[in-house]
């Protein structure tokens, strides 16, 4: 039978055994929450890098910047301050005290406003962006762009992805993409001045009569038969003229 000595240390031997077992799970766990922590850290600073980035890239085709709200700015300079504190305090401190100090209210509440600050921030620059396209926004774009006979087939499909790219709001995008619609918007105004004109030359070859027929032919409402002049006939009756021309009727 053991003695009573024995099984005393063989008691203390398994309560040591068991701390530690404790104190790998609690050194684990601790270490856990700080990976934790400097994840969320790093993806909250990457945000923020990417957005600062691509501030001095719309602000050189002369994009209004969003200035900094007062209310955040007041939380970032209070994020700013928690975040150097502990820092500072956890420098060769074990890992334990580590972990508590980074899941303390300050740390997380800073955490939290490095976070709302970055989607703020990117929120404000599209919002920027989609009023810039609406400040260049092309006059006459709205109107539906006909390829009328003689004309580039190219163009006309070039003029309507330019409609479509200003008819989209902008928002929600990654500041990569929002730089790259930026400068599709930019661009898109800037060739839709260059090349709508473009558009209505085959008609001003035409013969008047024959240019206020399609003109109107090219309408919701169609061209009614009075338009059907002695030019109009003689044009109709050229079979290139007409290879794309449909009659549709209407009660």
């Amino acid at each position: 039978m053991p003695s009573p000595e024995s099984l005393a240390s063989r008691a203390e031997a398994l309560l040591n055994r068991l701390a530690q077992v404790e104190a790998q799970e609690a050194d684990q766990q601790a270490r856990a929450e700080i990976e934790k922590a400097r994840m969320r850290t790093s993806r909250a600073r990457e945000d923020l890098d990417n957005a600062l980035r691509v501030i001095p890239l719309l602000a050189e085709h002369g994009l209004t910047l969003p200035a900094a709200r007062k209310a955040i700015a007041a939380e970032l300079a209070k994020a700013r301050t928690a975040l150097r504190t502990a820092a500072t305090t956890i420098v060769g401190a074990p890992i334990g005290d580590v972990a508590s100090r980074i899941r303390s209210q300050s740390v997380n509440n800073a955490l939290d406003s490095a976070g709302k600050f970055s989607r703020s921030l990117l929120v404000d620059l599209n919002r920027s962006v989609d009023t810039k396209r609406m400040q260049i926004r092309p006059d006459g774009i709205e109107q539906p762009i006909v390829a009328y006979p003689g004309s580039s087939e190219a163009l006309a499909a070039r003029l309507r992805g330019i409609q479509s790219l200003f008819a989209r709001k902008v928002e929600s995008l990654s500041p990569d993409d929002l730089v790259k619609r930026f400068q599709d918007i930019v661009n898109g105004a800037a060739s839709w001045t260059a090349d709508r004109p473009k558009l209505d030359q085959s008609l001003e070859r035409q013969h008047p009569e024959v240019s206020d027929f399609l003109r109107q032919a090219a309408t919701e409402d169609g061209a009614p038969w009075r338009l059907i002049t002695s030019a109009v006939r003689a044009w109709l009756s050229d079979p290139e003229n007409t290879v794309n021309l449909r009659i549709v009727l209407r009660s």
